[in-house]
C-alpha cells in the first residue's frame, strides 16, 4: 500500500497525519516538532503515534507523512486499535506493542502497585526526543526519550558512552582517544558480588562518593525510562551496577544498575532500574530485581520498589514475585502471609497482590489465606522455568548493610 503524499505546505506542530511506521504499518501520528536535516533544506518530523506509549516517538522526512483521511490507509483493525488505548499492563497491549514496534528489545523504565495510568496521560507532551541512538560499549543503541544533558550534548543525534565511567562525548575520534586513556576498567566503588556459573559481577557505588558517575548514569537512564525523575543531588543513594565480564579477555561491559535511597522512609529497597535494551529478556532486569530483595533479607527488612514504576518494571515484579514466593510454598504450602513475607522480604501487600492473581488468596473470616495445590503451584514454577532465568547465589555476597552516617563495612572506594 501506498501513501498519498499529497500534504499541505509547511507541516508544523500539532497536525496530524498517517504515517508508515518502522515496521510498514500505517497510522495515525501527531507532529510534535520538525526540524531541517543537517547540510540541506529537508525537512525532519518527531511524531507521536496516537494511543501508543512515547517510547515509539521518533524523527521522520516528510516522506512518510500522508494528509490522507480514508479508512484505507490503516491497517489496523478496529479490535487493535481498542487494545492499543488499554492499560499499559495488559496483556493485549503488550502483545500489539511487541508487534507494531521494530524494536525488539523491549523490556531494556500503580493502584497497590500504582502503574502508569494511561488516562492521565493522554494530554501529556512529552519534551523532543534529539538524541535518537547512544554508542555505549559495543551497541549502538535507539533511545526512547528524551534526556537533559546539558546544552551542548543535548541536541546530538548519536551520543558516544564510555560503558566503565560514563562520561559521554560528541565525537567518534574524542570516545576512542578516550578509551585508550580512561583508567577505568570497571565502575567505581566495591565489588560485592561475582558469580563466574553467569559471568556477572555487581558494585555498589555511593552517590556521595562518585557523584559525576552517578549523575551520569541517571542521565544515561532517563533515555530509556519515561518516569524516571532526574535528581542531581545523588549522595543519598546508592547504585548497584551489573556488569558481564569475560575472564579470557578481562573485559567487563555494562549491562544496567538500579539504585536505591541510603534511608527510605517508605521501606522502597529499589528507587530506578536500568536494563540497556540489547540485554533485555536475557533474565538480567530479574537477576537485579532479585538482589534487592537479597540485601532486604540480609537487613532483615521488608521491601520493595518505589512507586510509581513502569509497565515494562511492573511486568518483570511479577514475574520474580511469583517465582520467589512459588519456591516458598513449594517447600510449604500451608503458611500465613505474614510469615511469607518475612522469609522472601516481599510485603504482604505485594504477596496478596501476586498470590491473588492466580486464584492462590482466599478470604475467610476477615482474614486471608494460602491456599494453592502443589500441581497447581509446580505447574506455575514450570512455566516461569521454560523463560530465561538468572539466579543470583546469595553465599557470593559480600555486603553488609550501612550504619547510617558511615560507609559500612566496605568503606574502600576507588578513585574517580
Amino acid at each position: 500500500m501506498e501513501l498519498d503524499t499529497n500534504i499541505p505546505n509547511s507541516p508544523k506542530p500539532g497536525d496530524t497525519f498517517y504515517v508508515r511506521m518502522n515496521n510498514g504499518v500505517i497510522h495515525t501520528a501527531e507532529i510534535l516538532e520538525t526540524r531541517t536535516v543537517d547540510g540541506s533544506d529537508q525537512q525532519e518530523y518527531f511524531v507521536h503515534y496516537l494511543n501508543f506509549d512515547h517510547r515509539n516517538d521518533q524523527w521522520i522526512p516528510e516522506s512518510r507523512l500522508s494528509s490522507a483521511t480514508s479508512n484505507e490507509q490503516t491497517e489496523m483493525t478496529s479490535e487493535q486499535l481498542n487494545d492499543s488505548t488499554n492499560s499499559l499492563t495488559g496483556r493485549k497491549r503488550a502483545r500489539l506493542k511487541r508487534r507494531l514496534n521494530d524494536d525488539p528489545t523491549d523490556f531494556s523504565h500503580d493502584s497497590s502497585f500504582e502503574t502508569v495510568d494511561q488516562n492521565a496521560r493522554r494530554d501529556y507532551k512529552p519534551n523532543v526526543k534529539y538524541i535518537e541512538k547512544i554508542w555505549l560499549g559495543r551497541y549502538e543503541i535507539d533511545c526512547w526519550y528524551h534526556s537533559p544533558f546539558p546544552d551542548e550534548y543535548e541536541k546530538q543525534r548519536l551520543l558516544y558512552i564510555c560503558e566503565h565511567c560514563m562520561k559521554y562525548m560528541r565525537l567518534k575520534s574524542t570516545y576512542s582517544r578516550h578509551l585508550a586513556e580512561c583508567l577505568l576498567r570497571r565502575p567505581p566503588g566495591t565489588e560485592i558480588y561475582r558469580d563466574p556459573k553467569i559471568g556477572c559481577a555487581i558494585y555498589e557505588v555511593d552517590g556521595a562518593q562518585h557523584k559525576l558517575f552517578c549523575q551520569n548514569l541517571c542521565l544515561l537512564a532517563r533515555l530509556f525510562l519515561e518516569s524516571k525523575v532526574i535528581c542531581f543531588n545523588v549522595s543519598e543513594f546508592l547504585f548497584y551496577v551489573l556488569m558481564e565480564y569475560d575472564d579470557t579477555t578481562q573485559k567487563e561491559r555494562f549491562i544496567g544498575y538500579f539504585s536505591k535511597e541510603k534511608d527510605s522512609a517508605f521501606g522502597y529497597n529499589l528507587s530506578c532500574l536500568l536494563c540497556l535494551p540489547p540485554y533485555q529478556r536475557k533474565g538480567y532486569g530479574k537477576l537485579l530485581i532479585q538482589f534487592s530483595y537479597e540485601l532486604s533479607k540480609i537487613e532483615n527488612v521488608v521491601g520493595g520498589p518505589e512507586k510509581p514504576v513502569s509497565d515494562l518494571g511492573h511486568k518483570a515484579y511479577l514475574s520474580y514475585w511469583t517465582w520467589a514466593l512459588l519456591n516458598v510454598l513449594k517447600e510449604k504450602p500451608e503458611i500465613e502471609i505474614d510469615e511469607l513475607s518475612a522469609i522472601t522480604s516481599i510485603s504482604t501487600e505485594n504477596c496478596l497482590e501476586t498470590l491473588s492473581s492466580y486464584g492462590f488468596i482466599k478470604y475467610w473470616r476477615q482474614g486471608h489465606f494460602v491456599c494453592a495445590s502443589r500441581k497447581g503451584i509446580d505447574a506455575r514454577l514450570q512455566e516461569l522455568h521454560a523463560k530465561k532465568f538468572l539466579i543470583i547465589n546469595p553465599q557470593l555476597i559480600n555486603w553488609q548493610p550501612r550504619v547510617k552516617g558511615k560507609a559500612g563495612k566496605h568503606s574502600k572506594m576507588f578513585p574517580f
